[in-house]
């Protein structure tokens, strides 16, 4: 089978993979509200086959099977071998039996038909060479009228998280250069016009794509949220690679910016996504 998404295939089985395992649960807490809202779009039920495409460590995919009870089953996918190996590791310490983890990509994963009554994803699936063909390729294992729902990033600008952090690391890392618009990365669909034009290109229809935007906790102070976010995002393997001296800057610049971010909860950046539910016509 022909060989895709390489870039991202090498950057999430390499040192990539193990940082993110390594920040698991501090990403779930980030990134645990928007999850759960895409679960509440997607109002999995009770017996249904679900498919989480870059599932990562699987919390959300072992979210859904709790929901889906024992007569209901979730299918993880995911590029990243470290990734899921946490994810394999984690469901046999918790007992998890209706779940199953697939390594592959879903652009061109064989998948059988009629398999799904849904596929879900959380931030897992902006990252293809080829967004009509991987999302056509998905739509083959769903079931007739079933329903695909997933969060994605929206405009950059609006995230605080990602933007201002980026903004101090450029004064003291080389970091690799901002994708193009719509080329693979987080932000491949910040363009909802675009995200919708894939998506009806691939053979969606009642495609709905709404802003969802809240204000997450990213550390207990500033210190916790500089180590944290200075691990995240494009300067995560600059940042790992850089001398301790350089470290040290980073995170000192990262403090003081974080500074203005602080509330009663810890520190508190903007987040703001596109909760997205199309259906396979």
């Amino acid at each position: 089978m022909k060989e895709i998404n390489l870039e991202q295939k090498e950057f999430w089985n390499e040192k990539k993979g193990k940082i993110w395992v390594s920040l698991g649960p501090r990403i779930d807490d980030m990134f645990g509200p928007l999850g759960d809202e895409a679960l509440r779009v997607l109002a999995p039920k009770k017996g249904e086959n679900v498919l989480d495409v870059g599932c990562g460590t699987a919390t959300t995919s072992f979210k859904l099977a709790g929901l889906l009870g024992e007569k209901g089953s979730v299918t993880g996918m995911d590029i990243s071998k470290p990734i899921l190996e946490c994810a394999k590791q984690k469901a046999k310490e918790n007992s998890i039996k209706n779940i199953e983890f697939v390594l592959a990509d879903a652009q061109n994963h064989y998948f059988m038909a009629d398999s799904y009554d849904a596929i879900f994803s959380r931030f897992g699936l902006m990252f293809f060479d080829d967004p009509v063909a991987a999302f056509s390729n998905l739509l083959k294992g769903l079931k007739s009228r079933g329903r695909l729902t997933f969060v994605c990033w929206a405009d950059r600008s609006a995230n605080d998280w990602i933007e201002v952090s980026t903004n101090i690391a450029t004064k003291f890392l080389e970091l690799p250069p901002k994708a193009a618009p719509r080329d693979p990365g987080p932000f491949a669909f910040e363009d909802p016009l675009y995200l919708n034009e894939v998506l009806s290109n691939a053979g969606c229809n009642k495609i709905l794509i709404e802003n969802y935007s809240a204000t997450n906790v990213v550390g207990k102070n500033t210190k916790e949220a500089a180590e944290f976010l200075s691990r995240m995002g494009p300067m995560s393997l600059p940042f790992e690679d850089s001398e301790v001296s350089v470290q040290r800057k980073v995170i000192d610049s990262l403090e003081k910016c974080f500074a203005d971010y602080v509330t009663i909860r810890g520190v508190e950046m903007k987040f703001s996504t596109w909760m997205v539910t199309a259906y396979k016509a």
